[in-house]
């Protein structure tokens, strides 16, 4: 009971409290802006979040966007030249000749046929153990060339975008056939032997052209055929299969020159199609 007296008591004075602070003249004025200060600030947070939400959408719609865009081709996973053999112990047996290369690499680049230095237009792959091995598809393309050659062994060439073409000599056989879509990894047939480069014994005769003229295929492993840029002749001089009046067509449709100089000798008189003047012979077309 007297703890009930007690509250209501302490009720009272509670009340007679606010009563009194009712009836002074600033009271109400005061109350009034704290509502005020009340509704604005939820105002003001009602905006903010509005703001934000906004922006998030705005972002949310960007990355949308940004994924409906067509990608650039690499993005898009465009395929990149691999190692044209499916044998790991395979290397480089014989470069592509190089212009601007030194002396010793473009003599290492030339082949002997018939006593005239052709140079090489592509690299020669060989395996380690001297042994036969399987050629595959370095880039997906269509076969636009599957046939045997009385010098070059059995060839094929796959056509891909931005005219680009990937030729595969030597071989001793072939898996593949004319018009057919070649994914790449695919086999296309095995490294053989050509009476073109006897000495070089078992091996892949492989090309990278770009609209006919050769580029060194070492400089774009690993990049795509959109990575190989207009290749010029002048540009390229001694890579561009350039016939001229003293070229003589065999029988295998590669192109042999008279004989020119051995490799350290000189010819005043004569300049080769890569515009040297030091005989280091002409370009071969097939090889």
């Amino acid at each position: 009971m007297t703890e009930n007296k007690d509250q209501k008591k302490l009720q009272e004075k509670e009340l007679s409290g606010l009563r009194k602070l009712a009836k002074r003249r600033w009271f109400y004025p005061a109350l009034y802006l704290c509502v005020a200060s009340l509704i604005l600030t939820g105002v003001l947070l009602f905006q903010l979040r509005g703001a934000d939400q906004a922006k998030n959408q705005e972002e949310q719609n960007r990355v949308v966007f940004n994924q409906n865009k067509p990608s650039s081709p690499l993005t898009a996973g465009e395929e990149v030249f691999q190692w044209p053999a499916a044998k790991a112990d395979t290397q480089v047996v014989q470069p592509f000749y190089d212009a601007k290369g030194t002396t010793e690499e473009q003599q290492a680049a030339l082949v002997n046929y018939n006593n005239t230095f052709v140079q090489n237009t592509g690299i020669n792959i060989g395996a380690k153990d001297d042994q036969s091995f399987t050629v595959t598809a370095a880039l997906s393309g269509t076969v636009t060339e599957a046939k045997k050659d009385n010098l070059l062994g059995y060839t094929v060439t796959l056509k891909h975008a931005n005219g680009v073409e990937s030729l595969y000599q030597s071989l001793a056989s072939i898996d593949v056939k004319m018009g057919q879509e070649v994914k790449q990894g695919d086999t296309i047939g095995t490294a053989g032997t050509e009476a073109f480069n006897k000495p070089m014994g078992i091996h892949a005769h492989f090309e990278i052209r770009k609209n006919g003229i050769p580029v060194d295929p070492v400089v774009y492993m690993d990049k795509a055929a959109s990575d190989i840029k207009t290749v010029t002749v002048g540009a390229q001089s001694t890579t561009a299969p350039v016939a001229s009046e003293k070229t003589k067509t065999n029988q295998g449709g590669s192109s042999t020159q008279t004989p020119a100089p051995a490799p350290g000798k000189t010819d005043q008189s004569k300049s080769n199609t890569g515009g040297s003047s030091t005989g280091q012979g002409s370009q071969n077309s097939g090889n």
